[in-house]
């Protein structure tokens, strides 16, 4: 149980590490983002390697997320296509602010993490106009559930080593697993046990009918990037380093050929 606590702790911790790390490539014009600074307390200023890193995983999402949404309907007579995005592990991300600004937002867009997480967001979205006003005028939340609820977006607390509360999700959110569904993943499975991540992906494949899952992860932890990554947390978040530096492990012993 210690072990597990310590975990959900350090994967909070990378939270903060990530947010900090956008900023960084959002200053130095690798990228667009008007929302990612008012979820970060203290700025830093990450290396070249560091931001380079950061906007080849923003590109290389945003790439195949804007193939999910730009497809049209078949024929002139069909209805519009109805299309969701579910976040799993969403932590601070923007997304959704983002997509609003461009006019891409999906039907539903769904976004879950741990519930210390969700509180801490869904209060950052009370409180910040900037964010408020991009949920619709009859959102509810609630700070102290973790919860935002509106037409178009939800955001909801969930441990994702429980299956069931994955599924009690997709009920809870109004998702419709036979919609086509976009399933984002980033940095999350990796600070999983094995058996946990296989059981998310087991799930995702046998609830949806029509889904992508977008799976991108840190791998290769003794090249460049990884070492300088591993010393930027090590660094930073000392008393969580080991926990992290151990998931790392346990992915590549588990999937040797990844």
């Amino acid at each position: 149980m210690e072990d597990s606590h310590s975990n959900t702790a350090a994967v909070q911790a990378t939270n903060d590490d990530a947010s900090a790390s956008k900023l960084s490539c959002v200053k130095k014009g690798y990228m667009k983002d008007d929302y990612i600074h008012l979820f970060v307390r203290r700025p830093v200023r990450r290396s070249p390697i560091i931001n380079r890193g950061y906007f080849a995983r923003w590109a290389a999402i945003r790439k195949l997320l804007y193939q999910f949404l730009d497809v049209e309907k078949k024929s002139d007579e069909d209805p519009p296509i109805k299309k969701q995005i579910l976040s799993l592990g969403a932590g601070f991300d923007t997304t959704y602010f983002q997509l609003q600004d461009e006019g891409k937002a999906p039907y539903l867009y769904v976004e879950v993490d741990f519930k210390e997480v969700t509180s801490k967001k869904a209060a950052l979205i009370e409180t910040c106009s900037p964010l408020r006003n991009k949920v619709d005028e009859t959102a509810v939340i609630s700070r102290e559930k973790g919860e935002v609820f509106s037409a178009h977006y939800k955001l909801l607390p969930a441990d994702l080593r429980d299956v069931q509360q994955l599924s009690a999700i997709i009920t809870h959110a109004g998702l419709d697993p036979s919609l086509p569904t976009f399933i984002i993943a980033e940095c999350v499975l990796i600070y999983l046990d094995p058996d946990s991540t296989r059981a998310i992906v087991g799930w995702a494949s046998q609830t949806f009918s029509t889904a992508i899952f977008f799976l991108y992860e840190q791998i290769h932890p003794d090249d460049a990037f990884g070492q300088q990554m591993i010393r930027n947390l090590e660094n930073e978040y000392i008393s969580h380093f080991h926990s992290i530096l151990g998931s790392f492990i346990k992915l590549e012993l588990s999937f040797p050929d990844i």
